[in-house]
């Protein structure tokens, strides 16, 4: 199975990369349908008046549990886990989404335009914020960073129903299966689907620092038995069980020297870093998942699936998902698929 890997740049040295909006007329137009959505604070105050602003938003921030020594404030101490709701995005949803919500994919309606223009300006608004460019894709995802490494999965061709996996893989030859190096602290979702998957796993260990054992993940490049495979690393960011970030850049820059790709879990860390993916540079990402509902304001959002459109296998295939939006037209007897899928 033979995957092109185009031409890699090397990273603009020490060039600091801003993906921040300022409040420009020409933002404003592109991104107008959010610009409703304010801080109640001036962006003049103190970071700390910011903070408690935010606070002050958080939905169930003065809630109350009933406990054996009475009534007691709930104090939430999962954001790991989950982030929170806050009233400010709830009453922007209520206010200037819900009332005008129509069908995506429409253009036939008021409502249905609004809505499709609402979720192109987030695409392109997210895809910006993270380093993303014309060569790469984002696709919202279900719940979280599972459903966003599970479509990954379905458009490199590598998932397969679990009753089918035995019989699917007695057919494959070993050079056309991917090999997927990953660590030993991953997030299940980065573990267990990659397992499920077409491709042959490869876990990497720690070294003494705690970080993947860069020398370890050499060899294995270096390895004959890998030779004219197509081969993908995928690693999570930050480790949600120890919190040690990875050296992602010295990853990505080494998967890249043999000709790989590499995907990162931003699960744990998504709220807390900076996320610039620098789309084919030499340390830059291939892909990358995210769930936002770890987010404050969170709850309730997509996973979200960043990827460079060369991981797109199905070109000459359906998409892994047919339905509305992927068709030009359906008839009795037969469909014409859009090539504009991704």
């Amino acid at each position: 199975m033979e995957l092109e890997q185009p031409m890699l740049r090397e990273a603009p040295g020490a060039q600091k990369v801003n993906h921040k909006y300022s409040r420009t007329s020409s933002s404003k137009r592109r991104f107008e349908s959010f610009w409703t959505l304010q801080m109640g604070v001036s962006r003049k105050n103190s970071t700390e008046k910011k903070l408690s602003w935010l606070r002050s938003q958080i939905v169930g921030v003065d809630a109350e549990v009933d406990s054996l020594f009475g009534k007691r404030r709930l104090t939430y101490a999962d954001h790991t886990a989950s982030g929170r709701s806050l009233q400010c995005i709830e009453n922007f949803i209520n206010k200037n989404v819900l009332p005008f919500y129509g069908n995506t994919h429409t253009s036939d309606s008021y409502v249905g335009h609004r809505t499709t223009k609402m979720l192109h300006e987030a695409t392109s608004y997210i895809k910006k914020s993270l380093g993303g460019g014309q060569e790469d894709a984002l696709l919202f995802c279900g719940s979280g960073t599972t459903a966003a490494i599970k479509r990954l999965h379905e458009v490199m061709g590598i998932a397969v129903p679990s009753i089918l996996r035995d019989r699917v893989l007695k057919c494959l030859r070993s050079e056309e299966r991917w090999v997927v190096f990953v660590g030993p602290h991953e997030h299940h979702s980065n573990l267990l689907s990659w397992r499920q998957s077409l491709a042959e796993v490869v876990e990497i260990g720690l070294d003494d620092s705690g970080l993947i054992d860069m020398e370890a993940l050499k060899l294995q490049l270096e390895t004959y038995k890998y030779a004219n495979r197509p081969i993908l690393g995928s690693f999570s960011a930050c480790s949600n069980v120890t919190g040690i970030y990875s050296e992602t850049r010295a990853i990505a820059k080494l998967l890249h020297q043999y000709g790989g790709f590499v995907c990162f879990d931003f699960a744990a860390s998504g709220p807390y870093v900076e996320i610039d993916m620098r789309s084919g540079e030499i340390d830059g990402y291939d892909a990358i998942f995210l769930s936002p509902h770890k987010f404050l304001g969170g709850p309730g959002s997509p996973g979200i699936l960043l990827m460079r459109k060369v991981l797109y296998q199905l070109k000459s295939s359906p998409p892994s998902t047919c339905g509305g939006g992927t068709v030009n037209y359906v008839n009795g007897f037969n469909e014409k698929i859009s090539k504009k899928v991704i």
